[in-house]
């Protein structure tokens, strides 16, 4: 089974950070027994680089800058996206109407439309769409949602999630780059409604800029999110572009006999005990080296999608979900006031009270 890779120079700065991003997703196909990559198709001007880099790791994946060379073979199977965001929804529908299956990297589209459509171009082609979250497939995340659910800590009352990212993106990056509910807090909500099985009735959020040059492009990067649930749940989440010790990833659930929590990694498990204390390692220096074991099952669960036909863990409605919160809560940081959400009168096409003017 044939999955392909299809990069663009991702929007950090500068490419060798892009090989850096993408370089996980081609060690996590590469490493599935039921998988091989006979392309990685990039623009020219980082194509050569590419190749470079690939050669010194013995990745004899065709390079190329053409993607009709991936949708006229019918030996591939199967594309992943690792693009810029605007990107998704013409690349999807080339790939879709090549009949050829899709992952995506978190969101599937730039808007709410734009992800609708994107559902219906895979189902008119007869195609798998898969979302990756990562959160849905690291196994300490797994792990909790298991204990939760099966009652280990009772009925719940409040969540606390951290994300702290490291290391800081340029700034040119940030300028234009996304906010931070869209781009960070995003995970953090699929992964709650997830968890909880809901999705929340109120959304609260604040954010401000703590860079000169940021507060001046009207740019956040710090934030806060407060999430209310009909079941009376509270998820609290702080989120932070940068983080000077290293990535720095937490969520706690705690419940009326109990807390679980999910912790950070250290870069080494070492400890150092010292009548001057104890020390240990700082944190994953960032998502590559924190979430690798993730990345690697969102692959697996691809070529699952692909070989046996198992269905996507991350389902129309949930990435539909997780955008229309996002833009929630962006709208809440941005107006100062509390979001509403309203069920429409189709459960499947849930419809928030802000959307009539902002999001459709």
């Amino acid at each position: 089974m044939h999955v392909n890779h299809l990069y663009k120079p991702f929007y950090y700065s500068p490419v060798y950070y892009v090989y850096q991003y993408v370089k996980l997703r081609i060690k996590a196909i590469k490493s599935n027994e039921n998988a091989q990559l006979p392309y990685i198709v990039t623009e020219p001007e980082s194509a050569d680089l590419l190749a470079n880099e690939l050669r010194d790791t013995h990745t004899t994946s065709n390079v190329t800058t053409n993607l009709d060379d991936v949708l006229n073979d019918t030996s591939v199977n199967g594309v992943w996206l690792s693009t810029p965001t605007h990107t998704h929804l013409e690349l999807i529908e080339r790939v879709a109407s090549a009949g050829k299956h899709i992952a995506v990297e978190k969101p599937v589209a730039a808007t709410l439309h734009e992800i609708e459509a994107a559902y219906d171009i895979s189902e008119k082609y007869n195609v798998r769409l898969f979302c990756s979250y990562q959160r849905r497939f690291d196994p300490s995340y797994v792990a909790l949602q298991k204990a939760t659910q099966r009652g280990d800590i009772g009925s719940l009352q409040s969540i606390i999630t951290v994300f702290r990212d490291h290391p800081m993106p340029p700034i040119e990056f940030l300028r234009t780059g996304g906010d931070p509910f869209h781009d960070l807090a995003v995970h953090d909500i699929d992964y709650v409604c997830n968890l909880l099985g809901d999705y929340p009735d109120t959304v609260l959020a604040s954010g401000f800029s703590l860079h000169p040059e940021l507060k001046k492009a009207n740019v956040m990067d710090k934030a806060t999110v407060w999430l209310h649930f009909k079941s009376g749940v509270v998820c609290m989440m702080d989120i932070s572009r940068g983080s000077s010790y290293g990535y720095d990833q937490r969520v706690e659930v705690f419940g009326e006999n109990g807390m679980l929590q999910v912790q950070n990694q250290p870069k080494t498990s070492m400890v150092a005990c010292s009548p001057k204390g104890i020390t240990q390692d700082v944190h994953s220096h960032s998502f590559p080296e924190r979430f690798n074991e993730a990345y690697a099952n969102e692959v697996d669960h691809f070529v699952d999608i692909i070989t046996n036909g198992v269905a996507p863990k991350v389902t129309r409605k949930q990435a539909k979900m997780s955008t229309i919160i996002a833009e929630a809560a962006k709208i809440s940081a941005q107006k100062n006031t509390l979001v509403k959400l309203v069920d429409g009168p189709n459960i499947d096409d849930v419809d928030y009270e802000y959307a009539q003017g902002h999001y459709q």
